[in-house]
């Protein structure tokens, strides 16, 4: 059985919209922002040449935004343009095939293991990790009971609380306390893992989860590349456009029209 989950592909307006709103919003935009440019280049250098140093300039200017998307700038981040897909948290169980690959570190839980409220690399700060990835646990353990007719097939059936968190003091059946770790085994890889202990729905069970990073860079390097080739193709255009209209020597300059 894979625990392998996959999100919703989030593309404009950073995921607040994923409709025809966002498709709306974003060629209301084209049209307003470069349109209007093309109208004023168009009015003093005719359609054709207005066109080619509206293009040629577009791929000089996303050309450089591709780059802000892709490496930052003083100040950013790399992976700040759009993402094909988020970030978020893949869990696995500790003899599955996953497994195998941080077989060592699994072996070691907790031993070494941080615990939340450390900081990680990518500005990662895992107190704040710690609720997310949790859900993904909970909701993954609640499928597997669901396949296998288990008694605990709900997420609020695997819930569990760190030590030292404080619970209400009317709350008559208050979740276990789980012992739960993070670890960084390389610049890329950031684990979590908890055991949380047995209740009267279900036994102790340990469970380990992989933060993904997503597909942060896919898009910006479409769009890198497109830049690049609409740049170039354009340029060479107008290069073209300006030989063959090139007026005579000697001859006056015949001024251009829509």
């Amino acid at each position: 059985m894979s625990w392998l989950t996959s999100l919703p592909v989030v593309f404009a307006l950073e995921g607040e919209w994923d409709d025809v709103r966002a498709v709306l919003v974003v060629a209301v935009s084209v049209v307003v922002l470069i349109g209007s440019l093309y109208m004023l280049l168009a009015s003093n250098y005719g359609a054709r040449l207005g066109y080619l140093v509206l293009m040629v300039s577009l791929g000089i200017w996303m050309i450089l935004f591709s780059l802000i998307w892709l490496v930052g700038v003083p100040g950013t981040v790399p992976g700040l343009g759009p993402r094909a897909e988020e970030p978020h948290w893949v869990p696995f169980k500790p003899d599955s095939e996953q497994a195998q690959e941080f077989r060592q570190a699994i072996d070691d839980f907790p031993t070494d293991w941080d615990e939340p409220g450390e900081k990680y690399p990518g500005q990662i700060d895992s107190s704040g990790e710690f609720d997310t990835v949790k859900t993904v646990i909970q909701d993954a353990l609640a499928r597997d009971a669901q396949e296998n007719d288990l008694a605990a097939d709900l997420a609020e059936d695997w819930d569990f609380r760190l030590r030292g968190t404080e619970v209400p003091a009317d709350e008559e059946n208050p979740p276990p306390v789980a012992s739960a770790r993070f670890l960084q085994v390389d610049a890329d890889t950031l684990l979590f893992g908890v055991t949380i202990p047995a209740t009267d729905d279900h036994r102790e069970v340990t469970v380990f989860a992989l933060r993904d990073k997503g597909q942060v860079f896919l898009y910006a390097l479409y769009f890198l590349i497109a830049s690049i080739i609409g740049f170039a193709l354009h340029a060479w255009l107008l290069v073209r456009y300006e030989r063959t209209h090139e007026p005579a020597e000697g001859a006056e300059p015949v001024p251009t029209t829509v």
